[in-house]
C-alpha cells in the first residue's frame, strides 16, 4: 500500500463532512491486479502526475456507475495528455474502505474527456480558470 496524498474536503460538496479521512492510498491489489495489467503504459506516463491530478484537478465528477466514487480529471500540459484518477471515498460504511483508495487511472482523449464530464455523473467541483 502506498500513501499518495490527501483529498481537499472543500472540493467534495456533500461528501465534505462524510469523509472519515483525507488520506488517499493506492493498494498493491489495485496496482498489480488492475492498473499494471490493464493500464501499464498509462500508469508509467501518469505516475509523476497522480498527486497533482488529485490535489489540483480541473474537474471532480461524482461517478454515477459506482457508489461513493469520484473521478478526478486534469489536463496535463507537460505530456499533452488528460489524466483521470478514480477514487473510492472512505465514508466509514465498511471496514475494507477505511482510506480513500485509487481504483484506477488512465489517460483520456478529448472525446472521452468531454463524455466523462457530460455523462458520467454530477460535477462536484470545477476549476474556475486554468491559471488558478
Amino acid at each position: 500500500m502506498q500513501y499518495i496524498t490527501n483529498l481537499d474536503r472543500k472540493k467534495l460538496g456533500v461528501y465534505e463532512n462524510k469523509l472519515i479521512t483525507e488520506e488517499v492510498i493506492l493498494t498493491d491489489e489495485r496496482l498489480y491486479e488492475h492498473i499494471l495489467l490493464y493500464h501499464e503504459e498509462e500508469y508509467k506516463q501518469l505516475r509523476p502526475y497522480i498527486k497533482s491530478i488529485i490535489e489540483n484537478p480541473d474537474y471532480i465528477v461524482e461517478d454515477n456507475r459506482h457508489e461513493d466514487t469520484m473521478i478526478y480529471l486534469k489536463e496535463i500540459d507537460d505530456i499533452g495528455k488528460n489524466g483521470r484518477v478514480v477514487i473510492k471515498l472512505a465514508l466509514g460504511q465498511d471496514e475494507e474502505h477505511n482510506k480513500n483508495s485509487i481504483i484506477t487511472l488512465m489517460k483520456l482523449n478529448k472525446r472521452t474527456w468531454n463524455q466523462t464530464i457530460k455523462n458520467r455523473g454530477k460535477i462536484i467541483w470545477k476549476k474556475l480558470d486554468k491559471n488558478e
